[in-house]
């Protein structure tokens, strides 16, 4: 075996030295309210929100409306009595005014409530959705980016390896063998930072998108909720299905109403005139409808409203369950994550170890020119390896993160918003 020359012996020092320093993945953005505040904004702001900020708009005008009180009737009669003796003409006027059923009026109310209720937990429902997906989209174009500047540190380096080969080869030192590995490895490289830059750039288009932005427009920084900010009980599904049990409970109310008679009270003035004088008549009339067939039927409206309910139950049950499954993938997802990051670190101590090993091995001169190039391409790889896993662990901690947004209290986007309201067209 011949020794390696002292160039390319100081080019592989020189290589293995900087890749042994290579830093892993920058520190995690922490939490902030400036973070935080710009994705709430932003997302609230977006266009496709604003038909279900109207919705609670014309939920909440419903208001004015619910439980109302019938109109009163008015009735207006000229009728001619004859007899053989004479004829009369008659006038009458009555006055007539219906009766709500009991319990229909407020019935009716708690519905128009339990319909606002959901309008707003529809629009978080939404805009956590729309939180979520842009999360994770810049969750996804972090992750990829850092790997394309990763592997493109990692390619400059073999490309460094490359040139020294071309030159030994071309005073007739170096090996074909050798070049043709450290071009494979370029190329594929090459072709995985391409992939890489075209993912970050997708996914931040679809972010913009989604929001109704420029094309380059700036995006906030990543930011997502912790488990600690999910409260349970105020999660939109929770709410959606509270207030979808409120409203069938309402709807159970004004069945049983339904099946109540409908009344109604009346006044009755009459005037009949003849030729000894005018006779006048006041009345009192009082009227109700015989439930004959609409208590069958309020039967089955109320047990439809009770199925209501317990199908509300249950969707809210199952959300619970949603959500705390969401909660363990994010304690899984970090737990994945720390212990990939101790194993990078495990890596990179073997890579030392390799890396003296090359040396002691290239000083002494027991090793080929081609085996050392092939070896540092093999601990170029191993630490590139043990790099992007590192990147994508954490990025998969970020995604996991980027669900909880669906599950924030429906006052984190509407209190965002009320700055920001765009009147319906006529």
């Amino acid at each position: 075996m011949c020794a390696i020359p002292t160039g390319l012996r100081r080019l592989i020092i020189s290589v293995l030295s900087l890749s042994v320093g290579l830093p892993l993945l920058a520190e995690e953005n922490r939490d902030s309210t400036e973070s935080r505040t710009a994705m709430v904004e932003l997302v609230a702001h977006a266009p496709a929100l604003s038909a279900a900020r109207l919705r609670i708009d014309a939920a909440r005008a419903r208001m004015g409306s619910a439980g109302k009180f019938p109109n009163p009737e008015i009735e207006a009669m000229v009728s001619r009595k004859q007899s053989p003796m004479e004829t009369m003409p008659m006038y009458e006027v009555s006055v007539r005014q219906p009766l709500p059923k009991a319990g229909e009026r407020a019935a009716d109310r708690d519905r128009v409530a339990a319909g606002v209720s959901m309008a707003q937990a529809e629009y978080a429902l939404m805009a956590g959705e729309m939180a979520a997906e842009t999360a994770m989209a810049l969750a996804e174009a972090e992750t990829a980016t850092r790997r394309a500047d990763v592997l493109a540190i990692q390619m400059a380096r073999v490309q460094r390896v490359l040139g020294t080969v071309e030159i030994r080869i071309g005073t007739g030192q170096g090996r074909l063998g050798e070049l043709l590995a450290l071009r494979t490895q370029i190329a594929s490289m090459q072709l995985m930072i391409a992939r890489d830059r075209t993912m970050a750039a997708t996914a931040l288009s679809d972010a913009r998108s989604r929001l109704g932005l420029a094309d380059d427009a700036i995006l906030p920084a990543y930011f997502a909720p912790i488990a600690t900010d999910v409260i349970l009980d105020s999660a939109p599904a929770l709410r959606m299905a509270e207030a979808r049990i409120q409203e069938a409970h309402a709807m159970g109310r004004m069945a049983r109403a339904e099946a109540k008679p409908m009344t109604a009270i009346g006044l009755r003035l009459e005037r009949e005139q003849d030729s000894m004088g005018n006779t006048d008549t006041i009345g009192i009339a009082f009227m109700m409808e015989i439930p004959w067939r609409s208590r069958g039927y309020a039967r089955a409206d109320e047990q439809a409203a009770r199925t209501e309910a317990h199908a509300s139950r249950a969707d809210a049950r199952a959300n619970t369950f949603q959500i705390m499954a969401a909660l363990k993938s994010i304690e899984r997802a970090e737990k994945l994550a720390a212990l990939t990051a101790q194993l990078a670190d495990d890596t990179q101590t073997r890579v030392d170890a390799e890396y003296e090993s090359i040396v002691s091995s290239a000083s002494a001169g027991t090793m080929s020119d081609e085996s050392t190039v092939l070896m540092v391409l093999d601990i170029l790889e191993k630490s590139t390896n043990a790099q992007l896993q590192r990147i994508d662990a954490e990025g998969a901690v970020r995604v996991a993160r980027a669900e909880l947004w669906r599950y924030l209290p429906v006052e984190t986007f509407i209190n965002s918003s009320t700055d920001y309201h765009e009147e319906p067209n006529d």
